[in-house]
């Protein structure tokens, strides 16, 4: 932890983006930054949810699961290829596919929250524009085609099944 006290406009802008992964806004870095975000109140939560981590990852490799299941028969999707032979974090369930926008609003309408992570290609960032790689990589394709399912312990199976009920009727 620590502290930084300025009246230089430009030095505090600048040291809040290298707090921050180099950026204001998210999603928009212009230079390669940190991640300085955890204080000691922070800390000790961690502390305490570490004991439910192997449940909750448990859980969500479980609903990770059940969404490609569910999903393997729509051949406009691509899910996430789960290695029976490691163990997944399933921070985040995320699909592919062309009608990404059309889709996002169609369960929008349902109630179904869903995120874009991330919306932007790395080698498409000002961060890294001096390396003259924009729009070169696959992730630039890939990056506008990427949605973010509900994902979290939380989730129970008639959760998961709703979702999957309604993507169906999507691509029906």
């Amino acid at each position: 932890g620590g502290a930084i006290t300025t009246n230089d406009e430009t030095l505090a802008k600048k040291v809040r983006m290298i707090a921050n992964h180099g950026r204001l806004e998210k999603y928009n870095h212009e230079f390669e930054g940190r991640n300085s975000r955890l204080d000691g109140l922070q800390a000790a939560i961690l502390n305490v949810k570490l004991n439910y981590l192997n449940n909750w990852t448990d859980r969500r490799n479980e609903i990770a699961r059940i969404y490609s299941d569910g999903l393997s028969m729509i051949e406009n999707i691509t899910t996430p290829f789960i290695n029976n032979n490691s163990r997944h974090a399933f921070h985040l369930y995320v699909i592919r596919l062309d009608k990404r926008d059309e889709l996002q609003n169609f369960l929008k309408d349902n109630n179904i929250s869903t995120g874009i992570h991330y919306p932007i290609a790395l080698p498409d960032l000002p961060a890294y524009e001096y390396l003259n790689q924009k729009n070169k990589f696959k992730a630039s394709i890939i990056s506008k085609q990427i949605l973010s399912l509900p994902m979290g312990e939380h989730l129970v199976d008639k959760d998961i099944s709703y979702v999957i009920s309604k993507i169906k009727l999507f691509f029906n």
